[in-house]
């Protein structure tokens, strides 16, 4: 054989090494890739966004507050949840709301979202509603409050919403 065939021969060996090599190491690569997705799984949480949304405009609503400015900081209460959900989807998490979430072990990040927002809004003041009619200041002072569903609480007692003293209203 020729020095020229003996160079050939040679050549093409190391190729086949090489490239036997390069094979071997992305097949390495690829199983550890795919043995970590399977590992790390997809990352759902779920979270309450009408729950909060119900408890915030609940609030403003009490607070006595104008309603353009309710309006103000109804929209930054809104902005400051978005970027909440935003930031945790950033984080690789997928979020899923609350009634969205069939069945499963699924995280309840609500309590987290809350934090976060109120961390940049402040919670409502509870206070008097402006333009109370003195028949509805009457009422609620001779009612009493709300002391749980359908309950409440007047003079010491409490009564069932439906029912007064054994008769209905």
């Amino acid at each position: 054989m020729s020095e020229y065939g003996r160079f050939r021969a040679e050549y093409r060996r190391m190729l086949a090494v090489a490239l036997g090599a390069g094979v071997l190491l992305w097949g390495v690569w690829a199983s550890h890739a795919i043995i970590d997705l399977r590992r790390s799984g997809p990352h759902l949480v779920k979270v309450q966004l009408a729950e909060l949304v119900r408890e915030f405009v609940q609030n403003e609503a009490r607070s006595g507050v104008p309603s353009g400015r309710i309006t103000a900081e109804t929209a930054t209460f809104l902005k400051a949840m978005g970027d909440a959900v935003n930031a945790h989807g950033a984080r690789g998490e997928t979020v899923l709301l609350a009634n969205a979430v069939v069945g499963g072990d699924v995280p309840d990040i609500t309590m987290a979202v809350r934090r976060e927002v109120y961390a940049h809004v402040p919670h409502p003041q509870t206070g008097t509603a402006e333009g109370l009619s003195p028949q509805m200041q009457q009422f609620f002072d001779a009612q009493g409050q709300l002391q749980g569903p359908g309950q409440i609480q007047s003079q010491g007692q409490t009564q069932s919403q439906g029912t007064q003293g054994g008769q209905s209203k």
